[in-house]
């Protein structure tokens, strides 16, 4: 009995094998079939495309491509059909982004990196010239806190400003001495914004800083375990309720804190760029106006 048990298992072990096999060797063949109609319709070769999605319903293949190098005004994405016999029936994308879906992107990839403040002044150098020409209808379209990043005077750090691990260690120290706080709870946070630049209403170069609690996106705290353990930690160090997000700001002529730090509390009032450029609902909430 117990032979027969294990035989039986044992082919369903080998043909499953055997479907996996024959699948993989299917998709593999109208990958290969996918990069010619391609290429034949666009011109486009397979090492300048990168796989998307395959999926295989009602006699047809539905597939996504990436083209590895696009304009910036396009998303590079290219979208089609195929049908079982391998013909083409349908092939669309690139398609046009707007300047807003540009803009954004650009910020985006600078924003929660450890060199924000760097790639934030290449951004502002790009795109200031750009929206100084844009016509009102167009620079209408695009969100404007985006055009209100690109309006401050960003840069990176001259000669003489302290350096940026100075400035940040600074910060880190300056929440730590708040009143109710340690170094443990100024490290709790991670940095998703740092900048380089002179605020109108401070009429000198600081070092920016904006922290918010950690987030899902992260690698480190992806699963429900490890952000309810990390959100115990939190009321835990803070005896309840801890800020969502904080901005702090140090002189980057002599490393002082330039004014207290600005905290958001759940439910969040104000939107994340909103310290950062130093919106007036922001400071006229903080009594800074």
């Amino acid at each position: 009995m117990k032979k027969n048990f294990s035989l039986f298992w044992s082919c369903i072990l080998l043909l499953c094998c055997l479907y996996s096999t024959a699948e993989a060797s299917s998709n593999a063949k109208a990958w290969e079939r996918v990069f010619a109609l391609v290429q034949q319709k666009t011109g486009y070769t397979q090492q300048q495309l990168q796989k998307g999605n395959l999926v295989y319903s009602d006699d047809m293949w539905a597939f996504s491509l990436i083209l590895i190098e696009h304009p910036e005004d396009e998303d590079g994405l290219l979208v089609g059909q195929m049908d079982k016999a391998g013909n083409l029936l349908n092939l669309s994308g690139p398609e046009k982004i707007s300047f807003d879906r540009q803009l954004e992107n650009d910020l985006k990839n600078c924003f929660n990196r450890s060199d924000c403040y760097l790639r934030l002044a290449e951004v502002h150098s790009k795109w200031k010239p750009t929206l100084k020409v844009l016509p009102e209808d167009q620079l209408s379209e695009i969100f404007p806190r985006y055009v209100d990043v690109i309006r401050l005077n960003i840069t990176a750090p001259d000669a003489e400003a302290i350096p940026y691990d100075t400035a940040y260690a600074s910060a880190l120290q300056f929440l730590a001495e708040q009143p109710g706080w340690s170094i443990r709870q100024s490290n709790m946070f991670r940095l998703s914004i740092s900048a380089y630049y002179a605020p109108e209403d401070i009429g000198r170069f600081v070092y920016f800083f904006y922290f918010e609690q950690h987030a899902r996106f992260e690698e480190t705290y992806s699963t429900d375990r490890v952000m309810s353990r990390y959100q115990a930690e939190l009321n835990e160090a803070f005896g309840g309720a801890a800020p969502r997000r904080i901005a702090v700001m140090v002189d980057a002529a002599d490393g002082s804190l330039v004014e207290p730090p600005l905290f958001d509390y759940a439910p969040v009032k104000f939107h994340y760029l909103d310290f950062f450029i130093r919106s007036e609902e922001t400071l006229l909430s903080e009594g800074r106006i």
